[in-house]
């Protein structure tokens, strides 16, 4: 799964990471504001999605991160060999 992210065109993962990470936070608003309801059900569902969207969100970082570096290496390297040649 993490191959074929890094395998498309890098501005294309930017957008998927931007867009992961804007739509999970404006969920874990709503997930926040569950666990905030006095009901037991509604509280243990909230801080169970919430948990999950975070974790969501961490990989999400994580895998712009990757991608940011990824794209860095691969431009150096193509820099190089085009000063080589």
């Amino acid at each position: 799964m993490f191959n074929k992210f890094y395998k498309l065109d890098f501005g294309l993962q930017m957008i998927i990471t931007c867009l992961v990470l804007f739509f999970s936070n404006q969920l874990v608003s709503y997930t926040l504001s569950m666990a905030n309801v006095p009901s037991t059900v509604s509280f243990n569902v909230g801080v169970v999605l919430t948990f999950i969207l975070f974790l969501l969100q961490t990989i999400s970082i994580y895998l712009g991160a990757m991608g940011i570096i990824n794209y860095i290496k691969q431009t150096k390297t193509k820099n190089k060999d085009e000063q080589s040649n």
